[in-house]
């Protein structure tokens, strides 16, 4: 049986995907700019568990268990994405903000034909709202491309956190403490960046993952020459390898690639590779009429 979240500040992979569910059958992206189906939509949405990972998608654990309580109650989505209110009429495309809020105007989320605005709030995570050159995100502040630095939670010198200049200049930080690193200063020839606090280790050829194996439930990175930790507890899923390509993952399961296992329907039941686990979903018994098993699969209004 397939139940939606219960809106306990937490995503699991089954509510997270109750909401990927709702939020594509009704043509709201849960992610800005976030690729169609729920297949791709489900590999992202236990991160946001992560304070990081929900400032990067713009997207809390409440909001995704709203998306996921709504069903197949389109309007009372986007009021999830909303901040609890019918999102507010807006010109055109575009992205501002309003105080610390973040907007980003849409029209997935007018009526009417219109356009109506999804927000997220920056200050719930202790930062600002930045505007820039057309673009807007959360940050603690503007900035200019450079190397990088080592700063505090705070924005002052020696700590642990990289800072790094994103989009049209929003000034972001990451925590080289949540993956068991520290903060390495740029040299000559490189920027700020973690380094891991473990033994030494060689990262796989190529540089586009540094996974390389798992502790328990415990994700293992080669940072640097070092081995940094990742907890795939927080996210709710388990330390596993991937079934196809190389690597480890925090997943779901090892029952599928979600990479390489396509969608499919059966009447208006949708099954799909749930971040490595294979799920079935009726679409017609949580109030949806049909299911395509294009782009990722989906269920319908």
């Amino acid at each position: 049986m397939f139940i939606a979240g219960c809106g306990n500040d937490l995503v699991t992979q089954q509510s997270g995907a109750a909401a990927c569910i709702t939020a594509d059958a009704c043509g709201i992206p849960l992610y800005p700019n976030g690729p169609p189906g729920v297949t791709a939509c489900v590999q992202l949405i236990s991160l946001i568990n992560n304070p990081e990972h929900a400032l990067a998608l713009r997207l809390t654990p409440s909001q995704a268990d709203c998306v996921a309580a709504a069903g197949s109650n389109c309007a009372a989505a986007k009021r999830c994405l909303a901040g609890g209110n019918t999102p507010k009429a807006c010109p055109t495309v575009q992205q501002s903000c309003d105080g610390s809020t973040w907007t980003y105007c849409l029209s997935a989320f007018g009526s009417g034909g219109g356009f109506g605005e999804r927000t997220f709030d920056c200050a719930a995570y202790g930062q600002l709202c930045i505007a820039k050159a057309g673009y807007a995100d959360c940050g603690v502040g503007s900035c200019e491309p450079d190397v990088g630095s080592c700063v505090m939670a705070d924005g002052s010198p020696g700590g642990n956190f990289v800072t790094g200049c994103y989009g049209g200049g929003t000034l972001k930080l990451r925590d080289c403490g949540r993956l068991a690193a520290s903060c390495i200063p740029p040299g000559s020839t490189t920027v700020a960046h973690c380094r891991g606090n473990g033994a030494a280790c060689t990262a796989p050829a190529g540089g586009a993952d540094d996974t390389i194996g798992c502790e328990g439930n415990v994700l293992l990175h080669c940072l640097d020459g070092q081995v940094g930790r990742e907890d795939c507890g927080q996210y709710k899923l388990a330390c596993l390898p991937r079934l196809s390509g190389g690597g480890y993952a925090c997943l779901a399961g090892s029952d599928c690639d979600p990479y390489m296992t396509s969608a499919t329907c059966a009447g208006e039941s949708l099954t799909f590779c749930d971040n490595g686990k294979m799920l079935t979903v009726d679409c017609g018994a949580i109030g949806f009429a049909t299911c395509n098993p294009n782009n990722g699969g989906s269920c319908g209004m």
